[in-house]
């Protein structure tokens, strides 16, 4: 079985963690901060919002996300369910945290999978750590801007 490999990534907003949160569970801000070109929400969830799919474009790629747990206001699991990474990694899970600090708040998105053959994992590790990176650092700038620049 292929050894499970870990990222970790991590951005600082000064914006409070009710604003990060509100954007990080908004499947509709996602094409603002993130890489992604599209998001919707393919299949809403229950009344807390897990079980939704998202249906993600990357690049022209497809994918899909599927949310495994909300913890209002500090925390979203999600599953990646498909798309162009998924011939290379399996088990894909990641958890976004938010915590509080001093005015602002400092979002920690980790995650978590395994390549499809052993020792290939490094190249899928290091496409996904950007991509998070990105996203971190894209949800902590976007929750500083105004609330009508954001559009949220």
């Amino acid at each position: 079985m292929a050894t499970q490999l870990s990222i970790s990534v991590s951005a600082r907003s000064r914006a409070p963690r009710s604003t990060v949160f509100a954007l990080l569970t908004d499947a509709t801000t996602w094409s603002t901060w993130t890489p992604f070109s599209e998001v919707s929400v393919e299949e809403p969830g229950g009344p807390s919002g897990v079980g939704a799919v998202k249906r993600t474009r990357y690049r022209g790629a497809p994918g899909r996300e599927r949310v495994l747990s909300l913890t209002p206001g500090s925390q979203l699991s999600y599953a990646y369910v498909s798309g162009v990474l998924s011939p290379y990694i399996r088990d894909y899970v990641a958890v976004v945290d938010l915590e509080e600090s001093g005015s602002g708040t400092v979002i920690h998105w980790h995650s978590a999978f395994r390549p499809r053959f052993p020792g290939s994992g490094w190249l899928p590790r290091r496409i996904i750590q950007r991509f998070l990176q990105r996203c971190a650092d894209g949800l902590a700038a976007h929750a500083e801007e105004p609330a009508g620049v954001r559009g949220t």
